[in-house]
Order: C-alpha cells, then sequence, then structure tokens
C-alpha cells in the first residue's frame, strides 16, 4: 500500500483516522484518498510545496513536520521522453523549483534530461508537466 504523504510517522496506517482533514487543509489541492481512504498525493494534479498546511491539520499526529526530509522520495525519468527523441520539451526543467533536472546539449542539437538525485526533493512538480508521462516518483533506493 502506498501512501505518499510528506512528514508520515512510522505505522502511518495504524495512525491516521482517514478524516481528510489534511486533504481539506492542502493548499495545492493535490491530496486525496487513496488505497482503503488513506490520503496520499496525487502527482497528476500537481506538485507538494510542503507548506506543511497538512501536517498542521493532522489531529492524531499521523503527520509530523520534525521529521527531515518530509519524504524518501525521488523522481525518475524514463525512456520516451520527448527530448530524448528529439522533440523540443524541457517542461520538467522549467517545473523543478530545486533545479534536479537540467538539460544537457548533445551532439546533433538535442538537449537530454539530466536529474540529479541529490538536489531531488520528490515534490512532483515535474509529473503534472510531462506530457509523455515518462516521469515517476519512487522511494529512494
Amino acid at each position: 500500500m502506498d501512501h505518499h504523504m510528506p512528514w508520515a510517522v512510522a505505522g502511518f496506517s495504524a495512525v491516521c483516522r482517514r478524516c481528510d482533514d489534511c486533504i481539506k487543509a492542502c493548499e495545492e489541492s493535490v491530496l486525496k484518498r487513496g488505497d482503503g481512504g488513506y490520503p496520499t498525493v496525487d502527482f497528476e494534479l500537481g506538485g507538494c510545496t510542503f507548506c506543511g498546511a497538512c501536517a498542521q491539520a493532522c489531529e492524531y499526529v499521523a503527520l509530523d513536520r520534525e521529521i527531515a526530509p518530509p519524504w524518501q522520495l525521488k523522481a525518475s525519468i524514463s525512456d520516451g521522453c520527448l527530448s530524448a527523441q528529439g522533440i523540443t520539451c524541457r517542461s520538467c526543467g522549467d517545473a523543478c523549483e530545486s533545479r534536479a533536472i537540467r538539460f544537457r546539449l548533445e551532439l546533433g542539437g538535442r538537449a537530454i534530461p539530466s536529474l540529479d538525485t541529490s538536489l531531488c526533493n520528490g515534490c512532483g512538480s515535474c509529473i503534472a508537466t510531462c506530457p509523455t508521462h515518462v516521469i515517476q516518483i519512487q522511494e529512494a533506493a
């Protein structure tokens, strides 16, 4: 069961009461009910800004802002990227505030995305902007 929630405490599923207070508090409107009714970030709706409104709204302390970093998620870019195919697209790099996605110019004039996982905070802002949906957010290895 994947529950991508920033600042989720150990045993999140046992502590969370599925009250939806965090979903209602989300300033970016990227939280939704996921598997089993537990809240989760839907990166197709946009990225998490780590504003903390969800954690502040949680009466059951299932989210704890003292946890740093807020999660162990990182982006990955798979085959099918338009830029890798020679089509100009830099939407993921434009959306990446942490500058984890940059474009490296190659011979022939095409630029391919380069992801620096040390800079990636797993916010997911790159997901919703990708026209080919080749970016994934997953637990860091």
